[in-house]
């Protein structure tokens, strides 16, 4: 029963990566629909032809940058509400906003609602996308906690592929204005199953503990565990949750500033970085521009748009699994090595393959199968391993607020890539994927130099990997009794010590 509850909670509480998915699967789609174009100005009719007007490209960008706007901004409010109202009112709240947004976008006839609609669909994916990882990371056993972070990356891949298949059955059955509102309503029903499997799900055993309520901390724990609250799996497991939490109420809560300190600024750092990382091997490059990828190397638009794109969905969410599994198997730095050379390998033959397609025709098909190896590469590894890492290295005082600034570069380089990408497209063709091939190598790179392994870790064990967080200036100050002025020399020697002396 342990083990199923552990599953259970990890896939209730993932499906807020499954929004995001069906997200990414729907739009690029929806976009091209004649129905959809028509209303917000990007096809006109002339005489008996669709075409696209002159403001397509500017409303086409910023439908997908509202969207993406709101994800960084949910991403930056996470940090404050999952310390304050806890993970699991955060996925509510975040799939609440989804479903506003999603009746938004539904319901929309004027361009300023669909954009204030996908702003607020954006905050809510934002949110969870933060929220989601941690809440899992600190629900899951040490043994499975990579495998069950993982399936928040196998639920929006798994989201992509329902969403391709929508689209599939769509474009064959339907036409007009039914075609895109069809397209955009059915997000709503996931979120709504999300809202109501939040009930069922128990609070983090962690966060309960910083908010002193040990004795529901222990009962969920032991639930978790599928053993009685007195088993000694379950007391040591606690203990070592109570004594992180506190050393770090000795520490004292970190500011946001003070996430800069020794201690917790690496793995600011190197979680922020994965993020980058994750965005520059080019998945959503593959993803956003299939369809146009496909077309322009000469195959036809229903296989470009439906039979490529499909076939590229179910590649993404079966190779999640083999990824879910080596990540414990392993370990998280080798996956991530193997998975950059792959990638990078990958991007540089659709380089030259593409290059060679005019003399020879039927190479195209040889780019073809490596934008499928490269899916492979990165679903069984960069994709889901990055939000394992990034959930499980952070202290408790700093965990929710780790994770936010690490989960805001994530949507900040996704924005940025989706805006540069096109332009890349137009000025250099497709050298493009020598950027991303490039990077690839890069990113191994750094992973062999400078990232150590965390698997097989507990969370509590963590300051064994990265180092001990400093006690901060705000716990220091509690410790000096304030008696008039006897103290104002201890006070002024404080205010002038570095952040990293706080301890010693």
């Amino acid at each position: 029963m342990g083990k199923f509850y552990n599953y259970l909670v990890a896939v209730a509480s993932a499906m807020g990566g499954f929004l995001f998915g069906y997200e990414i699967g729907i739009i690029d789609q929806v976009l091209h629909m004649e129905g959809f174009g028509l209303i917000f100005g990007l096809k006109e009719k002339l005489q008996n032809t669709t075409i696209d007007t002159a403001q397509n490209p500017e409303v086409t960008g910023w439908i997908t940058s509202t969207f993406l706007l709101g994800c960084v901004v949910g991403a930056a409010v996470s940090g404050v509400l999952t310390d304050s109202i806890g993970r699991r009112f955060s996925i509510l709240i975040g799939s609440l906003l989804f479903v506003i947004g999603g009746a938004m976008q539904t319901g929309a006839s004027v361009i300023g609602v669909l954009y204030a609609g996908r702003v607020v669909s954006g905050g809510g994916v934002g949110l969870m996308s933060a929220a989601v990882p941690l809440y899992i990371a600190e629900t899951a056993p040490t043994e499975t906690r990579g495998r069950l972070i993982s399936i928040y990356q196998l639920m929006v891949t798994f989201g992509i592929l329902i969403a391709s298949c929508v689209n599939a059955a769509i474009l064959s059955t339907l036409t007009g204005e039914l075609e895109w509102r069809l397209a955009m309503g059915m997000q709503i029903i996931p979120a709504a199953i999300l809202l109501l499997l939040i009930i069922i799900l128990p609070f983090s055993p962690r966060w309960l503990v910083a908010k002193k309520r040990d004795a529901e901390a222990l009962t969920v724990l032991a639930r978790l565990r599928n053993a009685p609250e007195k088993s000694e799996v379950v007391q040591t497991e606690f203990r070592g949750i109570k004594q992180e939490q506190d050393e770090e109420d000795a520490a004292g809560s970190v500011s946001w500033l003070e996430l800069l300190q020794k201690g917790v600024r690496m793995r600011v750092f190197l979680g922020s970085m994965l993020q980058l990382f994750q965005q520059w091997t080019g998945i959503n490059v593959i993803l956003y521009y299939a369809a146009t990828l496909f077309t322009n190397m000469g195959f036809s638009m229903t296989d470009s748009s439906v039979t490529f794109v499909v076939v590229n969905a179910a590649i993404n969410f079966i190779a999640t699994f083999p990824g879910m599994w080596l990540v414990e198997r392993i370990g998280r730095t080798k996956l991530m090595i193997g998975g950059g050379l792959l990638m990078g390998l990958s991007h540089c033959l659709i380089c030259l393959f593409i290059g060679l397609t005019p003399r020879l025709p039927s190479l195209s098909w040889g780019a073809v199968i490596f934008i499928y190896v490269f899916t492979i590469a990165f679903a069984a590894s960069w994709g889901p391993v990055v939000w394992v890492y990034q959930s499980e290295i952070f202290p408790i005082n700093c965990r929710a607020k780790g994770t936010s600034i690490c989960t805001i570069s994530n949507w900040a380089w996704n924005a940025i890539i989706a805006k540069i990408t096109p332009i890349f497209f137009r000025q250099i063709s497709f050298y493009t994927y020598l950027i991303f091939g490039g990077m690839g190598f890069v990113m191994a790179a750094f992973v062999f130099f400078f990232v150590p392994e965390t698997e097989g870790k507990s969370m509590e064990e963590m300051d064994k990997v990265f180092g001990r967080v400093p006690q901060t200036k705000a716990s220091l100050e509690k410790d000096i009794p304030l008696r008039g002025f006897e103290n104002f020399a201890a006070m002024r020697e404080l205010d002038n010590l570095p952040a990293e002396k706080y301890r010693e």
